[in-house]
């Protein structure tokens, strides 16, 4: 039966009791003692000597009571070994009277407490509820600076992941402002020179017409004219697209067909380069909110840039996976390769690896698959072919109303 000081009887609690180490040499003296502590409320285990002391944990102890003259090493001894633990314990030495001249000693060691012989059992109480007090306070004290500390730390990455998002998207801002400054001066110079070029071209079928006066050299070089003034107005109307706002209409549509239609569209090319197609749809939903118009010009212009990667012939692999809640669309050819210095600048407006072209494709392609809410990267080695990698939202599940 437990009793508190007042001799009432309190729950039982063997998990918040306090536990206390009672180290002393006078078998009678340990079992008058923990009788004491034991009707208090506490949980006790005994030692008579250091040895059969240290084998209690620090880590699992509340209070020690040791008694300062022990067997072979002192109670000193068995303080200082107890103070040097990583867990605080506060330690109340019994000292035997009228020897107080070990005191000084004791307080250096690090004891918490006193107490002198006889014991009193007040006095004992008194002196383990105040270290056993003492020991909560610690504790808790430590608990809570771990947990600031976690926090802080916590705190600190959530701050380091924040500016770099925000790092990250003041790049974006920057990029596409400075790819919106560029097409606009491409459409100003486009547009300049479209009118020009249209009254060519109008020169220059008239003058078609006329071929039977000419000689076969003369009409062929007339054809020639006709032709480039073509191939200007077609790469003009480039930049104009390039340039022009895009306004997205989303909706819910399948990727899985995207991709098998621009397939369809690109057999000749296909068949022409001798490129082998291996797709891989994703059998489950592939389902994500598109504009398909401007979706399927992105991936035409992706899927165009794979094959005229492999002039001699190569295998073009697609396929389409859903990791989480996140679409993911990747087109990989078995072409050269490209630079990491050229993968840098791939999505740079008029940036190309190729002999022709304006190198408006890529970033046509980037900028489509942001407005979409996702996002587009390459992954190439000289020699080993080139990766897009394509991460689009799938389409929200529609909520029906029940009533």
């Amino acid at each position: 039966m437990i009793f508190d000081f007042c001799g009432k009887r309190p729950k039982a609690d063997n998990l918040n009791m306090p536990k206390v180490l009672l180290v002393d040499d006078e078998p009678s003296i340990r079992l008058t003692m923990g009788e004491f502590m034991k009707r208090a409320g506490y949980s006790v285990v005994t030692a008579a000597d250091y040895d059969s002391a240290v084998v209690h944990e620090a880590e699992d102890l509340d209070v020690a009571v040791i008694d300062i003259n022990l067997p072979g090493k002192s109670g000193i001894q068995l303080l200082q070994k107890l103070c040097a633990a990583e867990v605080y314990v506060p330690v109340i030495m019994i000292t035997g009277e009228p020897n107080l001249s070990v005191i000084p000693e004791i307080v250096r060691s690090g004891a918490y407490d006193f107490i002198a012989k006889p014991i009193v059992k007040d006095v004992l109480l008194n002196a383990v509820g105040r270290a056993a007090e003492k020991k909560r306070l610690t504790d808790e004290k430590r608990r809570l600076e771990q947990e600031i500390k976690r926090y802080a730390e916590e705190l600190e990455l959530r701050v380091e992941e924040r500016t770099a998002e925000l790092i990250e998207t003041h790049k974006r801002l920057v990029h596409q402002e400075r790819i919106a400054a560029l097409g606009r001066a491409a459409a100003q110079v486009a547009h300049e020179v479209k009118n020009p070029m249209a009254g060519l071209l109008l020169y220059s079928l008239h003058l078609k017409s006329k071929a039977d006066k000419f000689g076969e050299s003369e009409a062929a070089l007339v054809d020639k004219i006709v032709d480039t003034i073509n191939h200007l107005n077609r790469r003009v109307e480039q930049i104009l697209n390039f340039a022009r706002p895009v306004s997205l209409t989303l909706r819910p549509g399948d990727l899985n067909q995207i991709i098998n239609h621009v397939l369809e569209l690109l057999h000749p090319q296909l068949t022409a380069n001798k490129v082998e197609v291996r797709f891989s749809p994703n059998q489950h939903s592939a389902t994500a909110m598109i504009d398909e118009s401007s979706l399927r010009g992105a991936l035409m212009n992706l899927v165009l840039n794979a094959i005229e990667a492999m002039p001699q012939g190569g295998t073009l692999s697609i396929a389409i996976d859903q990791t989480g809640k996140t679409l993911r669309l990747e087109i990989a050819d078995t072409g050269p390769g490209i630079s990491e210095e050229e993968a840098k600048n791939i999505f740079e407006p008029f940036y190309t690896t190729k002999a022709q072209g304006l190198g408006l494709g890529m970033p046509y392609a980037g900028k489509i698959i942001e407005q979409h809410g996702g996002t587009i990267s390459l992954k190439s080695r000289v020699g080993e072919g080139t990766t897009i990698c394509i991460s689009l939202p799938p389409a929200k599940k529609e909520v029906h109303d029940a009533s």
